[in-house]
C-alpha cells in the first residue's frame, strides 16, 4: 500500500500566505480602492522579498519603473 506523500513545509508556508493575502484583499474591498491598492503593493513586496538576491534588485526596479510611469500617465490625463 503506498503512502500519500505529505506537502513540503514550503508549500505549506506558501499557501497559508496566499490565503491571508487572499484574505486581507477581500477585507480591502469592502474598505474600497485606495485600501485594496495597499494591499496589493504588499503583496508586490512581499513577491519581490522572497525571490533570490540575484533577481531582487531588477524586479524591484522594474516595480518601480512600472509605477513611475503610472503616476506619470495619471498626471497627465
Amino acid at each position: 500500500m503506498a503512502t500519500a506523500s505529505r506537502p513540503s513545509r514550503k508549500a505549506l508556508r506558501q499557501a497559508r500566505s496566499a490565503e491571508f493575502l487572499g484574505e486581507r484583499r477581500r477585507q480591502a474591498e469592502t474598505k474600497g480602492p485606495s485600501a485594496v491598492l495597499a494591499v496589493a503593493i504588499d503583496q508586490l513586496r512581499s513577491a519581490i522579498s522572497q525571490l533570490p538576491d540575484t533577481a531582487r534588485a531588477d524586479a524591484a526596479a522594474k516595480a518601480t519603473q512600472t509605477l513611475d510611469q503610472l503616476r506619470q500617465s495619471l498626471a497627465e490625463s
